[in-house]
Parts: structure tokens; sequence; C-alpha cells
């Protein structure tokens, strides 16, 4: 029986499940085409209704991420309500100094890590909470003002930094790249943020025997694919009716 059964009465959220399996397939499928291994999902929740949501979660409930804190709490209390396990929480938008002490310990992983000042206060509270808390250094690839990340010749000094936090455990690199119309514009960013993971994983930098490199978003997860992403962050997609 599907997962879907149990969605609120009213209304089908069949659309849901369909595109989780097109878009599971796609990732295989481009994935083989390149010789590379399949990059896993990572379902992004903020443009979803609260019925919608809590479909995805019965129809892939391993995971999921928010880009804001106060929308991950939210989704919390959503799926405590409706007596559903919490997924594999990811949080990939900017994350504040003052919201850190919210999330360190309850997420699984924090994407969006960008700064000395950000990654030390995860690691302060981390510490104080006997756990370590597992991160991404977020690059600006495409060397955008008004996004987060670090700039590409500052991520080696950022990984090194990383390595000296107690409290924290750097497992790979993200990006989001450029927003654009066409897809393929986004791969030369996915193409010199590869670079750098490859380098930082060759040079012992990544605390994990299987590093992340999360590229790709709705638009653009194919061809981040190519570029031998292992994680792609997807959401508009999964909740698309046509």
């Amino acid at each position: 029986m599907s997962q879907l059964a149990n969605a609120p009465e009213g209304e089908t959220f069949s659309y849901i499940e369909r595109n989780v399996k097109t878009l599971l397939a796609a990732l295989a499928g481009t994935a083989k085409e390149a010789g590379l291994p399949t990059p896993r999902l990572i379902p992004v929740t903020k443009s979803a209704s609260p019925d919608e949501f809590l479909a995805l979660m019965r129809a892939y409930p391993g995971a999921a991420a928010e880009n804001r804190v106060q929308a991950w709490k939210e989704r919390c209390a959503l799926l405590s309500e409706a007596g559903l396990p919490d997924p594999e929480w990811h949080l990939i938008g900017s994350l504040q100094l003052n919201k850190v002490k919210y999330v360190v310990g309850k997420v699984a992983l924090i994407q969006s890590a960008d700064s000395e000042k950000l990654i030390k206060e995860i690691g302060r509270i981390a510490e104080a909470r006997g756990v370590r808390q597992d991160i991404l250094i977020e690059i600006n690839s495409g060397r955008e003002p008004d996004k987060g990340g670090a700039l590409p010749e500052d991520a080696d000094k950022l990984a090194e930094f990383a390595r000296t936090v107690p409290g924290v455990r750097l497992c790979g690199l993200m990006t989001m790249g450029p927003v654009s119309p066409e897809p393929d514009a986004c791969r030369p960013y996915f193409a010199l943020t590869r670079e750098l993971f490859d380098r930082f994983a060759a040079g012992g930098l990544f605390e994990t025997d299987s590093p992340i490199l999360s590229m790709g978003m709705s638009d653009s997860y194919l061809p981040a694919v190519r570029e031998g992403a292992t994680m792609v962050r997807v959401g508009r997609a999964l909740f698309r009716r046509d």
C-alpha cells in the first residue's frame, strides 16, 4: 500500500509520490550515464504547504531540509502533531549566530557553515552539549555578493580552521551556483566546487569516510549529478502538480 494512503482527507497527494519516483529515477539514470554513484536526494520543504509536507514525509521519510530555523521548528511541530517521526534534518540556509543554539545537536547536518565565527560558535555549543555537529562549508562559487558562502580562494583556510574546532566535524562542501534559466549554466560553478572538494578530500580535510558534495536544486540537479554531486537539494520539483 502507498505510504500516501494516510494523506489528509479531501486532498490527493499522488503527484508528490510520482515526483519522488521520477526524481529518484532521473538521478540514478543520469549518474549511470556519467559513470558516477547515484547522489542522495534531500527534499527541501520550504515551498510545501503543511499538508504537502506531511504527504512528502510519508512518501520519502528519510531526510528533509529547511532554509530557516523557524521554519524547521514549525515542521518539527507538524510532525509531532501528526505522530510521524522526524527525518534526518539538514539546515541549508544562512544561519545567524544567535540561532545556532536551536539547531546544534538537533539537526544532522548544517550545510551552510561559511565563516570562522559561525563554525566557532557551532563548535562551542556542540562541546557544551557533549556532541559533535556535522557541517559542510558553503562555497560562494558564483561570487555573488547577495549570497552567503566562502569565496573559493578562502575555502582552504576555512576548512583548515574547521578541523581545529572541537565539537565540529567537517564532512564536505556545499554550493548553490547562480540562478539561470539554462541548467547547464551552473556547471562551471559546480566544477569549481568539485575541484575544491577533490583537493580537500585528497588532503584529508574531511573527517568522514564518505565526504559530501552537496550541489544542485530543482532547476540544476542533473548538471550537478554530471559534475559529481553526492547529494542534491530539491524542493519545487517535488511539489509540481503537472
